[in-house]
């Protein structure tokens, strides 16, 4: 038996400890897709999770873009940057009518409600929302944003203290049979049929992309996205528009709290200029969706494409869906020039 227990911890130190979402639900290695440079984690979350019962000056409504890594989240540079208080509520157990029905909304409104999802994911977070007129839309909604005042930027003299350097675990402490397994027999699958059931897949690259992982001339890409062109194209974007438009309404009916939806772009879409398959690389309604609702949506794909374009690493980390702490400060930055941007006249955020 010796033989076979030397192969699998060799096999088991190849790997590496998981540490990414498609790492996983693929079954690749995380020695390829691993990313390999330091990512900047707070010591702590900044912002909370949990029940909504009393005032917060942001209440966010999100994903796994704002709840799976507390301590790398876009919320905690918000806090950092501006000392404001937030909460984030699970967009999976918590809708938009319990938020708005909550008593501490109703009494003590927040200043800014945050819907966040990601991109693929947004016609089925809005598909319970009545349909409406598309047509009804206000024609300030189809005109173009005004001027971008300076872009803000948050530096590390305000995060000292705040957060620190991390790296990626490579040390193989235990052999988890169950990742050797599936590595094994889904190699075996690819090998044998060129592909394997799972969940993730890989898409070949023109040119190496700014990972900080060994493999750079492909990238793992989460199933579901390539399937986001249908799921828009089925509601529509002039439906969609009027919709969370209407949502919009329904927020700041009260008069005073902001209505602001983050899309969280894919990596297909992030990532399109180095895609080698071009029917890949259009896909994406996020820039026909936010021409008509310019001061409603901040354009997080547009800011995260610059930064990929002029080759800053790991924007999106190569062994997962989400994005590393350079994305994840993007994503803050771009909303807080936005809202910079789009404040009602008089105030100041």
């Amino acid at each position: 038996m010796l033989g076979p227990v030397t192969v699998l911890f060799a096999l088991n130190l190849y790997l590496q400890p998981l540490s990414g979402d498609l790492t996983r639900v693929g079954a690749y290695a995380e020695n390829d897709f691993g990313w390999n440079d330091p990512q900047l984690e707070f010591r702590q979350a900044l912002f909370a999770r949990g029940a909504y019962d009393h005032h917060y000056d942001v209440v966010v409504l999100g994903d796994s873009f704002s709840l799976r890594a507390p301590q790398l989240a876009w919320q905690n540079y918000l806090v950092a940057a501006k000392g404001w208080s937030v909460i984030t509520l699970d967009i999976n157990e918590t809708s938009l009518a319990q938020v708005l029905e909550n008593p501490v909304f109703q009494k003590s409104p927040p200043r800014i409600f945050i819907l966040e999802t990601v991109e693929r994911e947004l016609p089925r977070r809005i598909r319970n929302e009545q349909p409406c007129d598309a047509r009804a839309l206000p024609d300030s909604h189809a005109a173009s944003a005004s001027p971008l005042p300076k872009a803000v930027t948050i530096h590390e003299r305000e995060l000292q203290g705040l957060a620190k350097p991390v790296e990626r675990d490579t040390a193989s402490r235990d052999i988890k049979l169950g990742y050797v397994r599936d590595y094994l027999w889904r190699s075996l699958q690819r090998a044998l049929f060129g592909k394997a059931r799972v969940d993730a897949e890989t898409v070949a690259l023109v040119r190496n992309a700014p990972f900080s992982s060994s493999t750079k001339d492909a990238m793992l890409v989460y199933k579901k996205d390539f399937r986001k062109a249908k799921w828009w194209r089925e509601m529509g974007v002039p439906q969609m528009s009027c919709r969370i438009d209407r949502m919009r309404k329904q927020v700041e009916a009260n008069g005073h709290t902001r209505f602001v939806l983050m899309v969280a772009p894919d990596k297909l879409t992030a990532y399109a200029d180095f895609l080698r398959d071009k029917g890949l690389r259009n896909l994406s309604s996020l820039s026909e969706l936010s021409r008509t609702l310019p001061d409603v949506m901040p354009r997080l794909d547009s800011a995260l494409i610059s930064a990929i374009r002029k080759g800053e690493q790991d924007i999106y980390l190569p062994d997962d869906t989400h994005w590393g702490s350079s994305g994840y400060r993007i994503a803050a930055e771009t909303l807080l020039s936005f809202l910079q941007r789009c404040a009602p006249q008089g105030r100041n955020i």
